[in-house]
Order: structure tokens, then sequence, then C-alpha cells
């Protein structure tokens, strides 16, 4: 998933992260540095299954423009937009268990809707509770994946997830969408967020360490 500053871009294959950056930019140890000069979806693909076999957790792409480094990047690929949010009731945040790991509510954006609208449906759907309403809007995160799906099986996807934070005053603890393997909706004190992210997906971490 990812996060943008100025000069890095962000986004999750798995659980390696791949880092769009300048030179001037690149900080980071033990990672696998590669500069591509991007011209088209094919050196796309090839990079990214040469990445699914590689041992290091972190790949950094060298750009002058990093921005037109991940552009190339996120054109090569088959694009699903996504939807979610952190839902606070006074000072509790939602979250759900799915796939034996935390996780926040979201899903796919349907045909016709506002990141906003998918976001508020999702959370309703996934966890159960209604009267919630979008507060902010928060970083985007973006993430890649192979599609297990019929219709695009083994396609490789990028999916940005557009993240708001809500507001909840109701007094239902959520109800989890079993049909969708969640098992649990629980609301969780700031203080007892090192629980979730003993257990949730690389991609997640940044966004959840906001509110520590």
């Amino acid at each position: 998933m990812l996060f943008c500053s100025m000069q890095k871009y962000k986004v999750f294959l798995n659980e390696k992260r791949i880092v769009f950056s300048s030179p001037a930019m690149i900080t980071f140890a033990k990672t696998s540095s590669v500069s591509p000069a991007f011209t088209g979806g094919p050196e796309v693909l090839t990079y990214l299954d040469s990445l699914v076999q590689s041992e290091y957790p972190e790949a950094v792409i060298e750009h002058a423009d990093p921005e037109k480094a991940f552009q190339c990047f996120q054109s090569a690929l088959l694009n699903v937009e996504a939807a979610g949010g952190v839902v606070k009731r006074k000072d509790r945040i939602l979250f759900i268990f799915r796939n034996g790991k935390w996780d926040l509510p979201k899903g796919k954006i349907d045909k016709g809707e506002s990141p906003m609208q998918a976001a508020l449906r999702e959370v309703a759907e996934e966890c159960g509770i209604t009267g919630h309403a979008i507060v902010k809007a928060l970083p985007t995160t973006f993430h890649i994946y192979q599609s297990p799906y019929r219709e695009t099986k083994g396609k490789w996807i990028f999916k940005p997830t557009h993240w708001f934070e809500m507001e909840y005053d109701g007094a239902s603890e959520g109800r989890p969408e079993t049909d969708e393997g969640i098992t649990e909706v629980r609301w969780f004190l700031p203080s007892e967020l090192d629980e979730v992210l003993a257990n949730t997906y690389e991609n997640l971490k940044e966004l959840i360490q906001m509110y520590t």
C-alpha cells in the first residue's frame, strides 16, 4: 500500500515494500535497490515476477522523477479501487478479525459509487453498524497482488484504497460479516493497538500507527 511524500512513494506487494524514490531521498538499508527504466508493461510485469522470488523485504526503485515512475508502474497493471474506514467511538477504534489477522473494514468501490459512499457502505456491511459519519480523508494506500478470481486469475492488480476517519456514537458493539471471512469485530483503545500491530498487514501499519 502507498503512502506518498513529495519525493517518495510506497507500495506493498504482499509483505514486501516497494519504494519509488529519487536517489537523494534513499536512506534505506538491507534493501534490494534497483533502477529500472520502465518503458512499458512487460518490464513492470517481469520486475514483479522477479520480486516475488526475491528474499529482500524491501525494494527501492530509483528515478529522478518518482511520480513518473510510479505512474508508469500503475498503468501497467489492472487497477481496482477500494475504500475503507478508521471508525472511532469516543477513544476506541474499530477493527475486524479476518482470515487470521486484524484488519480495517474496507472493500471494492462499486460502479457509480464515490470513495466516501463505498467506505461508509463497507463499514456498515462488514461491521454491522449504522449511523457512522465521515470526519476527514486519510492517506490513500496501495497494494499489489495477483488476482485469485476466475475472470482475472493470475493478473497483477494495483489496488488503491481510499481511507476515511469516521465517528460512531451508537451503542452497538458491531456484528461480523461472516460470509466475508470476518469472525470478530472489536473496539480497541489506543493503548491496546500493539496487539493489532503484532498481527496485521504491513500495508496497514503506518495508517494504524497514526492512532497510537
